[in-house]
């Protein structure tokens, strides 16, 4: 009896929403580039989803050295902060623009409003570097609250200390991107919210200017990542909620790497290993209809490709050899074949895979191709 072989549209794409920017100078620019959304698939392959990708760009590092931070937000809904703008009578944003690029000021020529514990405010003085800063000084130094506005078209708002972002601020780029949340020394530290000019959000913890912890990224097509990073990339445990409604629960190495539980909402699901969003190693796909009910066995990148155990939903189960994802011979009714198979502990897969018992085994339940 030959066993359907299903196809089951969105369980055939990779899934390529998890692929991140990496930093490099400059603002963060994320757009969504339709040619660069889906690779080739390999012949045979079950690729895993068809999600429209998030490509690899840079995070926004900030204002220039000794003038750069960041911040981050909460988790299941944008909560605000509680950051509060400073408010500055009389110095506006285009005035404070427009002085840009101009001599630097002397502080000795600006008249400064004393505020009390050895503090003063001052109206806008133009930095050496050529940006513009207003707001309250201790001596010759920024400190508190003040408003930054960076030759590259940067504007900072909040706290300050030694010169740096540090505290409660708002951080926003030249291209519509913006931050609120904690700075520590010049750089996103602690709790804080992303809002980037395509729509898409993050809302978690930064170390340094990433994001590092639990945090929460919505992407503008609806897709939505729940889970630990690390260094700006996705580590450890996850769930991804994809706009086409597959879900992913398990391990991330920035994409879907490791094992996992992803479901279709076509009732198919799969539990197992994955590699770079594919179907990888040893794995049980599961179908809600349709004559087959389990697929048990071994996936190279989405194909199978090795033994299989196929239970039928008429009670039947069958053993079958896979290369490449194509049917290459079918030993159920080989009772020595049937004698000489063995289950392989799979975690979370009772069971495990089936492999002949003469194959070599290795200590990780990889072994040679058939």
């Amino acid at each position: 009896m030959h066993i359907e072989r299903r196809i089951m549209g969105n369980a055939n794409g990779r899934i390529r929403c998890c692929h991140r920017r990496g930093s490099v100078g400059g603002s963060e620019v994320r757009h969504n580039d339709k040619s660069k959304q889906v690779g080739a698939v390999p012949k045979g392959a079950r690729n895993v989803n068809t999600v429209a990708t998030k490509t690899v760009e840079s995070e926004p590092k900030g204002p220039p050295p000794r003038d750069r931070q960041s911040s981050s937000h909460s988790v299941s809904a944008l909560v605000s902060t509680g950051f509060v703008e400073p408010k500055f009578e009389g110095w506006d944003d285009k005035v404070l623009a427009s002085l840009l690029g101009g001599q630097p000021t002397k502080l000795e020529n600006v008249v400064g409003t004393d505020i009390g514990n050895g503090m003063v405010e001052r109206g806008p003085v133009l930095l050496p570097d050529g940006s513009v800063y207003c707001g309250q000084w201790r001596g010759d130094i920024r400190h508190g609250l003040g408003k930054h506005f960076a030759m590259d078209g940067t504007r900072y708002v909040g706290s300050f200390d030694s010169n740096l972002y540090d505290g409660t601020g708002e951080l926003t780029y030249v291209n519509g991107d913006n931050f609120k949340g904690i700075f520590k020394a010049g750089l996103r530290n602690g709790k804080g919210v992303m809002l980037y000019a395509n729509g898409d959000t993050f809302d978690g913890t930064w170390r340094n200017g990433l994001r590092h912890g639990f945090g929460v990224e919505r992407f503008a097509d609806g897709s939505v990542y729940m889970g630990m990073f690390k260094d700006n990339r996705r580590d450890g445990n996850g769930e991804l909620k994809m706009s086409n409604g597959v879900v992913y629960e398990g391990m991330f190495d920035n994409d879907v790497t490791g094992q996992g539980r992803m479901v279709w909402p076509t009732g198919e699901s799969y539990m197992g290993e994955f590699r770079h969003g594919f179907k990888h190693n040893y794995g049980m796909t599961t179908y809600r209809s349709g004559p087959v009910v389990s697929e048990k066995g071994t996936y190279n990148m989405g194909r199978m490709d090795g033994v299989f155990e196929c239970v039928m939903r008429d009670g039947h189960t069958f053993l079958r050899i896979y290369k490449n994802g194509e049917l290459v011979k079918d030993i159920t009714n080989n009772k020595n074949a049937v004698k000489r198979m063995k289950s392989v502990h799979v975690n979370g897969i009772s069971g495990g895979g089936l492999v002949l018992v003469d194959e070599e085994v290795n200590k990780n339940g990889a072994r040679s191709h058939i």
